[in-house]
């Protein structure tokens, strides 16, 4: 009786023992999430001489920190004013490369861009810079219609009330390049001239007007200015677009008059079918193969009398996404 009541005795205690044993500890030590925030290695870059990203170049981040950490990097052209964010989370910036994309306008060649990284609930921050070399070419990336530097990619149409419809070379006011469009109307007209790009159908390859977007960069600062985009269908497939035959869609879009460059990114799924003059509603189904040809307008806003322009660069269809 002895010997069962010492086994029974020694049984619950190794049963207990096993309960109290501490759980094996899965994900990373504690003090790696809510400890104090200490840079073991500072932010630099892997392009110290610059970065040339015609070329393909890309921009590597390092940098090493004590703790689990949401990170944020800015990037911002010292001339240009473009700017780029990239977020993170993690005790190292890995993971952390840049492109020469950009959030807004494009950086330039020969810019120098500041970078800071900030981090959520803390308060340092870490500075770096890196010098462009090249921009990056995005025709890649969709369809350029152009970016002016190649007279062939476009033709001028003007108007009666088109003071000033040509292109320039600066290279310090151009968004990306050399050379930028200059527009501007005085009077009361609906339209003051056009950039016109003619191509073959079945140029643009996606078929869902959701998902083809119109970006362009413009600047402006006459009051009340405005740009149309229009589109042309070949309906009947003769290789031109016939008044009163084939159908045209149409979108105003107006602008800020701030005297900066802006972006400005629409689906094709915003264009509404043009009636004016002699064009015709045959269908109202907007087919993107049957497009032969685009042209960007001066227009304005209103009906009033006055001078409407602005300036232009760097016109590119993409798929499925803005630019």
């Amino acid at each position: 009786m002895i010997k069962i009541l010492k086994f029974t005795v020694l049984s619950f205690s190794i049963l207990f023992l096993s309960s109290c044993e501490k759980d094996e500890f899965v994900g990373p030590p504690i003090e790696s999430i809510y400890g104090s925030l200490d840079i073991l290695e500072p932010l630099s870059n892997n392009k110290p001489v610059g970065v040339d990203f015609s070329i393909g170049d890309t921009v590597l981040f390092f940098a090493e920190f004590s703790v689990l950490s949401d990170y944020q990097i800015d990037i911002v052209g010292r001339s240009s004013g473009a700017s780029f964010l990239i977020n993170g989370s993690n005790s190292n910036l890995n993971d952390a490369y840049w492109l020469g994309n950009s959030d807004n306008v494009f950086f330039k060649q020969y810019e120098w861009c500041d970078i800071t990284l900030s981090f959520n609930n803390h308060n340092t921050v870490l500075n770096d810079s890196i010098l462009i070399l090249g921009e990056r070419d995005l025709s890649n990336l969709g369809l350029l219609l152009t970016s002016f530097e190649d007279p062939s990619e476009y033709s001028i149409v003007t108007s009666s009330n088109n003071d000033e419809f040509g292109v320039y070379s600066n290279s310090n006011f151009a968004l990306h390049g050399n050379n930028y469009l200059s527009t501007l109307g005085i009077g009361s007209a609906a339209w003051f001239g056009a950039a016109r790009f003619s191509f073959n159908s079945n140029t643009i390859t996606e078929t869902d007007p959701n998902n083809i977007f119109f970006n362009g960069f413009f600047n402006s600062d006459y009051l009340g200015s405005a740009f149309v985009i229009k589109v042309f269908e070949d309906e009947n497939g003769n290789g031109s677009y016939d008044s009163g035959i084939d159908e045209a869609y149409a979108l105003k879009v107006n602008l800020n008059t701030d005297s900066q460059w802006h972006k400005h990114s629409l689906t094709f799924n915003d264009l509404i079918i043009d009636q004016s003059g002699n064009n015709i509603l045959v269908d109202g189904i907007l087919k993107p193969q049957n497009i032969i040809r685009i042209d960007i307008t001066n227009s304005q806003s209103g009906s009033a009398n006055g001078q409407f322009g602005y300036f232009a660069d760097y016109f590119l269809i993409t798929y499925n996404e803005p630019l």
